[in-house]
Parts: C-alpha cells; structure tokens; sequence
C-alpha cells in the first residue's frame, strides 16, 4: 500500500480555457489500487475508473462523444468532491446524493485533483455539495442525456437541476468561480477530466 503525499508526487496542469477564457490550474496524482492519498483538501475532486457495466456504459458514451487524442479522457466512469479534511466526500449514486470516506475507492484505481482554489472558494463548494445530501438521483436527466450521446450530442440536455455524480461537482465548482463550457447536465467525467487536463 502507497501513501501519497501530494507535494513530493504532484504533477501540474494549467488546464485548457473554458467559457470566458477562464483557467484554473490544478494538480493531480494518480492511484492505483491500494494507494492512499495522505493530503485531502475540501473541494477538490477525484476521478474513478468503476468496473462494472454502469462504469463500462458511461465510459462508451465518452468515447461516443470524444475522437482522437481526446479519447483518452474517456477512461473515467464517476466522479466524487471532497468535503472535508478526514476525507469524506460526496458523491451521486443509484440511491441518490451520499456521503462516503475516501477508503471506498482504495481498492478501484483513481486520480486525485487538487485545484488552486481560495479557502473562501473551497468553503463555497463544499456547502453546496453538503446542502445536495439527500437529494435523488436525476434518472431522467441521465437517459437523457444517454439519447442525446446516442445521437451524436445533436442536442443538449435541459438543466432541471437533478444531480449526477458530475452535474453536483460542476454546479459546486461554478460557486467557487471555476467556469466551464457545458452545463452541468450535459457533462460526464470525461469533460471534467479533459477540463482539468487529467490523464490515465
């Protein structure tokens, strides 16, 4: 088992400009099974490769979506932010908006993402994600957006609102002033991914 500490393995990103130029740099580390990260900051999000068909399911709608070099950021299926320094997070699954310790995903193999964010910045992020606890999980919203991939992103998905694993980190991530070029609805790990230029 590896110990990750993110200053003595940390990889920088200057992520590629989103809506309005804006730019937020961030840097990653990369965890196989069995790693953990020893550094865990409120806001910042990792990005996991599942298994199973949902995970197999949500990374064919990416490389639907994403072509030639890009198709590397298809290589992620969920998407979790952190919200407090013992390393709860919050993430969207089947039975809705939870809260789980970082341990869940010690056995799967995931990127950690640490964005260059204020304190007042990762306080406005993390309130979202602890106001969205509860909160069911947007199915509709989901086959949706399923069809729309289906038939070649020819159009996007209304934002009603309802949570996914990434609709919730993009909507906590706008309060805290990051921009982006989807709406929150009409975006999968794959976009945060390519977003923050994180690499398998």
């Amino acid at each position: 088992m590896t110990s990750h500490t993110l200053d003595a393995t940390q990889v920088e990103y200057d992520g590629p400009a989103a809506a309005g130029g804006a730019r937020t740099a961030c840097h990653t580390v990369r965890c196989v099974p069995g790693d953990v990260i020893a550094d865990v900051r409120p806001g910042d999000i990792i990005l996991v490769r599942g298994p199973g068909w949902l995970g197999w399911l949500i990374r064919l709608g990416a490389r639907i979506r994403y072509r030639n070099d890009d198709l590397r950021y298809a290589h992620w299926s969920h998407a979790a932010m952190v919200l407090s320094a013992n390393g709860h997070l919050v993430e969207v699954h089947a039975l809705g908006v939870g809260v789980c310790g970082i341990e869940k995903f010690r056995n799967s193999e995931f990127h950690y993402v640490r964005l260059d964010l204020s304190d007042r910045d990762r306080m406005l992020a993390v309130r979202y994600g602890y106001s969205c606890v509860g909160q069911r999980y947007g199915v509709s919203s989901f086959l949706l957006f399923g069809l729309s991939l289906a038939l070649g992103d020819r159009f996007h998905v209304p934002d009603w609102g309802q949570q996914g694993c990434v609709a919730l980190i993009v909507r906590a991530l706008q309060r805290a002033g990051v921009a982006f070029d989807r709406a929150p609805s009409d975006m999968m790990p794959a976009d945060l991914a390519k977003r923050f230029g994180v690499l398998p």
